[in-house]
């Protein structure tokens, strides 16, 4: 019985290879959506060019307005934070994707910051202005499809870690 079953598995993968590699080639040519705010995230929503571009001022809008309500020493230390997540982006293209899982998460740049009370209300104020914004830009679909991935993201990181 366990012959038949040695002699099976060499059958099976040569038909599954078989199947797989007339893909590669396909899947190399398949172009990548461009690298738009949400696009990033792992939803391509087919955003327009002048969508594309609404959003593009929304974002620096609100990073304006964020930096006005920060102290030049915040400013100073959220842009360190984000060099080093540069430098280290840089670094983990290399590795596998078991390898950057393995190091600690980064703490969030964002609470190291240590807002007082009422620059936090101040920027969840601007945040919440620009989620509006945004939301108003996309199409009823595009709202739709960002809300199911924000879901999924929530849902997500209610599972425990395994």
């Amino acid at each position: 019985m366990n012959v038949k079953r040695f002699l099976f598995l060499p059958g099976a993968l040569a038909i599954a290879l078989s199947y797989a590699v007339p893909m590669l080639p396909v899947a190399a040519q398949t172009p990548t959506p461009p690298a738009g705010q949400y696009q990033k995230r792992g939803v391509n929503l087919n955003l327009t060019e002048a969508q594309k571009a609404q959003l593009k001022q929304i974002r620096e809008s609100t990073r304006s307005q964020i930096d006005a309500i920060l102290t030049p020493e915040q400013k100073a230390q959220l842009d360190a934070a984000k060099q080093q997540r540069q430098q280290r982006q840089l670094g983990e293209q290399g590795q596998s994707g078991e390898q950057r899982q393995a190091g600690q998460k980064p703490r969030s740049k964002w609470a190291a910051l240590n807002l007082t009370a009422d620059q936090k209300t101040r920027i969840q104020a601007v945040r919440q202005d620009a989620k509006q914004k945004m939301d108003a830009v996309l199409t009823a679909e595009q709202r739709q499809q960002l809300e199911q991935r924000r879901q999924q993201r929530s849902q997500k990181r209610q599972q425990p870690s395994q």
